[in-house]
């Protein structure tokens, strides 16, 4: 005659082998939908460019910072050192 004790593993088992094969099923993958993005309103869209601002002025300009920083991140020239003895 089974006990309580004896029992209550096997009911363990059943209850795994139950979800076991509850997830063996091939289930078709959810397809999600892209996030709807709202238009900006007018107030957040930037203004035409005028007539005078050509394409060619902003590469300039962005060539321009590109060798700024460039020359920010160069080498130095290496000075004489603090203890070198002093010259008039």
């Amino acid at each position: 005659m089974p006990t309580s004790a004896n029992k209550l593993p096997a009911a363990m088992l059943m209850l795994l082998a139950l979800l076991v094969s509850a997830c063996a099923h091939n289930s078709p993958p959810s397809v999600l939908q892209p996030a709807a993005v709202p238009p900006l309103p007018p107030q957040a869209r930037q203004p035409t460019p005028p007539s005078e601002c050509l394409p060619t002025c902003s590469a300039g300009l962005t060539k321009l910072r590109t060798e700024l920083l460039d020359s920010l991140t160069l080498p130095t020239q290496q000075g004489s050192p603090a203890s070198a003895p002093m010259t008039r």
